[in-house]
C-alpha cells in the first residue's frame, strides 16, 4: 500500500466514526457543528455510498449527515437511469418457439422476414 491509500483508508474510517458519534449526538440531542474538514470527509464518505462521481461530491449541500445523504439521494437519482447492467438488444428476439433449428440451418429469407414483421410491429 502507499500513502495515498493509506491516508484515503484512514478518511473512510474517520468519517465513520464520526458519521456514527453525528448520528449518537442527533439521537441524545447533544448535536454540535460539524468543522469544515470533518464535512468535507463525509460527503466523501456519503458521495462513495451513492456513486457520485469524485467531482461532484463536494457540491453535496448539508451540514449533517442526515442532510448530506438526502441530498446525495436526490442526486444520485439523476445518475441512475443512465447506468445499465447489461445491455439490451437492439431487435427483440423471439421466444424458443419462433426458431425452428430442426436442420440446423437458418434461412436468411424467413429471418428477415420475421425481423421486419417485428420492426413494423414495435
Amino acid at each position: 500500500m502507499d500513502r495515498s491509500e493509506i491516508a484515503r483508508h484512514l478518511n473512510h474510517a474517520r468519517a465513520e466514526v464520526e458519521a456514527e458519534a453525528a448520528a449518537n449526538a442527533r439521537k441524545q440531542g447533544t448535536e454540535t457543528p460539524q468543522p469544515a474538514a470533518d464535512l468535507s470527509a463525509l460527503r466523501q464518505q456519503i458521495g462513495a455510498k451513492f456513486s457520485i462521481p469524485e467531482a461532484l461530491r463536494d457540491r453535496l449541500n448539508g451540514t449533517n449527515a442526515d442532510e448530506l445523504t438526502a441530498d446525495a439521494q436526490k442526486l444520485a437519482e439523476n445518475f441512475r437511469p443512465n447506468l445499465r447492467t447489461r445491455p439490451y438488444p437492439l431487435v427483440k428476439t423471439g421466444g424458443p418457439a419462433e426458431r425452428d433449428l430442426s436442420n440446423g440451418e437458418i434461412d436468411p429469407v424467413k429471418l428477415a422476414a420475421r425481423i421486419l414483421q417485428r420492426r413494423m410491429a414495435g
